[in-house]
């Protein structure tokens, strides 16, 4: 989580407190992000499958172009955490500000 923190964070440009509350499953302060993350949550929980409503709602938020790059970021998220359980990638320094532990 470490690498695609810092990645979202320095690259894709999204705030650090965005990134922050979708790693800790708080809400996040800009609506359109939210709805993005909400989207994105549904894709996954639904395998693919989001209800009408949920896509009328991404693209009243202005995110038209950006439905196949959701599917996209999913499916290199779930190439890369399944390739990093296999072989327990170590985290690179330039990531161990971005480190996450599960709240106990």
């Amino acid at each position: 989580m470490a690498a695609h923190s810092f990645v979202a964070d320095k690259m894709s440009k999204v705030p650090t407190d965005a990134t922050d509350a979708i790693r800790d499953g708080h809400a996040i302060s800009d609506s359109r992000l939210q709805t993005l993350a909400t989207f994105t949550h549904v894709m996954v929980e639904s395998r693919g499958r989001p209800s009408e409503g949920a896509v009328r709602k991404l693209l009243a938020a202005g995110y038209s172009e950006n439905i196949l790059g959701v599917i996209l970021s999913i499916g290199v998220k779930n190439w890369s955490n399944y390739a990093n359980h296999l072989i327990h990638t170590p985290i690179d320094d330039v990531f161990a500000s971005r480190v996450w532990k599960e709240a106990a």
